[in-house]
């Protein structure tokens, strides 16, 4: 009778699909879920914290925008690897300076594409290459930092030969950056190990992070000023399976959420071709009054596809490839024509009810540190305190007025009051 119920609700509600959720989970996935959200790392994430099972990995970058018009400059942040020693440092740079100037700009008389490189301290570093060899002004200045054990570029491009401006703003930057772990990360915008503690006006990241040689990617984005999307992500999933999918596709679940204490809303979907399954979650904040504090946030999860390569334990991480300039790139890639056949695409490594509490843990974990957004100071406020030469004229005075006293003291007749 009870399994007759459960039958008639789900025709009720008009999909069986929908009564996949009634599934009860096996001891197997229990145990699953539970190694791999009993023990989860923090990490610091732009103005917020993020937990994730202790086995993944990854990081991101930002672009902060100082001004809001038309005339505004911008910088690249990105932690390019942690734990990284000296050593590991200059062989990068070296490798990174040597494949840049042996590529000629045969725009001006076969000249190196690097510009220059010269070293501030044995830990900060410049770079300043040609950023194409269609315009001759145009250049790309890197700043390659060792704050601490972790390496970070800035990059920043300046135009019609203006670079002054450029490496100015690279300069003090550099000097805004620290060390934290996510605990202590306090006001900033924070890349994992790093926060940067300038005053800018807006801000927009990216981050990946998946599991060691895995079919399984997140993927969240963060535009701080943004203005929340007009259709639900759940119109915009289906809009999409549509268009791509023709239609054939599991709603896994849809519904309202909360993220990072803000209104949001999620849909999980499910979709199978000739070869393979493939799982796509995602979820998105919704605010009307966009600042630093309140970014937009969107989250991206798949399980399925392709898998990951596995990297050996004693390969370390490639410091140098992934952010060079593409005319630099040359030797990383074989030829289309000697490249190995494309990996068959695999099912999702979870089960559904594997995947949707792995992101159920992920999503409730996100939450905005406290003090992670200090004021700008308003530039009209007096709270200077006294210049050198204010105070060498008070003290001036002052003496003055001392000797003044004493010399009142040694009048005649003094000594008879």
């Amino acid at each position: 009778m009870r399994r007759l119920i459960i039958v008639f609700v789900c025709l009720v509600l008009g999909s069986l699909t929908a009564c996949t959720a009634l599934k009860q989970p096996s001891e197997k996935e229990k145990r699953n879920v539970s190694e791999m959200t009993s023990n989860m790392r923090t990490w610091a994430l732009g103005r917020g914290l993020i937990d994730l099972p202790a086995n993944w990995s990854g990081g991101g970058d930002v672009k902060i925008y100082y001004g809001l018009g038309a005339d505004h400059a911008s910088v690249e942040v990105r932690v390019l690897g942690e734990n990284v020693t000296q050593e590991r440092f200059d062989a990068a740079l070296n490798e990174r300076a040597r494949r840049i100037a042996a590529v000629k700009n045969d725009e001006q008389q076969d000249a190196s594409m690097l510009v220059s490189a010269r070293r501030e301290t044995s830990q900060k570093i410049w770079l300043q290459y040609f950023e194409s060899t269609e315009v001759p002004d145009t250049f790309v200045h890197e700043f390659h930092l060792l704050v601490g054990d972790a390496y970070v570029i800035l990059r920043a491009v300046s135009f019609n030969g203006n670079t002054a401006p450029v490496e100015d703003r690279l300069l003090k930057l550099s000097k805004e950056i620290f060390k934290v772990t996510p605990e202590n990360a306090g006001a900033g915008f924070a890349l994992g190990p790093v926060v940067i503690r300038s005053y800018h006006d807006q801000e927009i990241a990216s981050f990946e992070f998946s599991p060691p040689a895995s079919d399984i990617s997140l993927e969240i984005y963060i535009n701080a000023l943004s203005p929340s999307q007009t259709k639900s992500i759940k119109t915009r999933t289906e809009e999409g399976a549509r268009v791509f999918l023709a239609g054939d596709y599991e709603n896994l679940r849809t519904k309202k959420i909360t993220l990072a204490g803000m209104s949001a809303e999620e849909s999980l979907i499910g979709f199978s071709d000739d070869t393979h399954r493939q799982l796509l979650f995602g979820a998105e904040n919704y605010r009307e009054d966009p600042s630093l504090s309140r970014p937009s946030m969107n989250f991206r999860m798949s399980a399925g596809g392709m898998k990951a390569e596995p990297i050996g334990p004693d390969e370390p991480e490639d410091l140098v490839r992934w952010t060079l300039p593409e005319f630099a790139n040359k030797g990383y890639e074989l030829p289309l024509w000697q490249q190995p056949a494309s990996p068959e695409p695999v099912n999702p490594s979870l089960t559904d009810y594997e995947a949707m509490a792995v992101w159920d843990a992920i999503l409730k974990s996100v939450r905005i540190r406290y003090g992670s957004v200090v004021p700008k100071p308003d530039p009209w406020a007096n709270i200077r305190g006294p210049s050198a030469e204010e105070v060498a004229e008070s003290k001036r005075i002052l003496d003055e007025f001392i000797a003044s006293l004493e010399k009142r003291r040694s009048l005649p007749g003094d000594s008879d009051q």
